[in-house]
């Protein structure tokens, strides 16, 4: 099948993408001329897009010809302003969509210590899972066969969550008891493609490594391996709450998708080494 993939907001998670779409033709969105060279890949092409500009919307047009196309929209909440992405979404409805993919937060689930998976309601607690929560609502309701992931938080090469806070010994945010639930980068990516070809409008989809890890032992472990001080936590009223805890066995049963890296320990000596 000759599909066209279009990656709005091609960033950490979207450069892991990109190698799994290598046979297909492959568009991402810049806000400027490209001085990457992703653009210069084979069958990769950038459109000039951003997303609050109304007038640099016409390029979406340069798509319209093409059949099949997927759309992964991976711009966050607080990049999006509310007020255009209803319009912004008709424009991307001109072309012919086979499949569109949100990529959300587990942040929407709240942050009570409770297990969650891909049918649980939400639960909103905060300013940032409002705005994660509004943008998933308005994809749902306006875009064609329009779907949403959920994901945990992502991590891989170059991205250790939490490193430089421990290297400069900063105090953590949150509750040393609470749950940090993990995705490795190449997992989310895997699930995403997966989503891609068994897509169903309205389908909302969780992805995470499916093993919840206490604050106290994630930055204990990073700690040590690094060889910093103990990491010490801010437990007032301000901070973080427990935390939920993400179930995968939903999203695995309907995807066939199953991760790789579900033992953060490992993966981490990998990333550190």
């Amino acid at each position: 099948m000759n599909l066209t993939n279009l990656i709005i907001g091609c960033g950490y998670l979207g450069q892991r993408l990109l190698p799994l779409l290598q046979d297909e033709h492959c568009w991402f969105t810049h806000r400027s001329e490209n001085l990457s060279g992703e653009g210069e890949k084979k069958n990769t092409h950038q459109l000039i897009i951003d997303i609050n500009d109304e007038k640099s919307w016409r390029h979406i047009k340069q798509l319209s010809e093409k059949q099949d196309v997927i759309i992964y929209f991976m711009v966050p909440p607080g990049k999006i302003e509310r007020t255009l992405f209803p319009d912004f979404i008709q424009q991307l409805n001109q072309l012919n969509i086979k499949a569109s993919i949100l990529i959300s937060s587990t942040v929407v689930y709240g942050n009570k210590d409770r297990v969650v998976d891909a049918d649980s309601e939400v639960k909103i607690d905060s300013e940032r899972a409002e705005r994660q929560y509004q943008v998933e609502q308005a994809w749902l309701e306006n875009m064609k066969n329009g779907s949403v992931i959920r994901l945990a938080g992502i991590y891989g090469p170059k991205r250790v969550i939490g490193r430089n806070g421990i290297i400069n010994n900063e105090i953590i945010n949150g509750d040393p008891d609470g749950w940090l639930n993990l995705i490795h980068v190449d997992d989310a990516a895997q699930l995403v493609k997966r989503i891609s070809e068994v897509s169903q409008s309205k389908r909302i989809e969780l992805g995470c490594d499916g093993f919840p890890v206490k604050r106290y032992d994630y930055y204990s472990f990073l700690a040590e391996q690094l060889k910093q001080a103990d990491p010490k936590f801010n437990k007032d009223g301000s901070t973080r709450g427990t935390g939920r805890r993400c179930d995968n066995n939903i999203t695995i049963t309907r995807t066939g998708w199953r991760p790789e890296h579900t033992d953060f320990r490992k993966a981490l000596l990998n990333l550190i080494t």
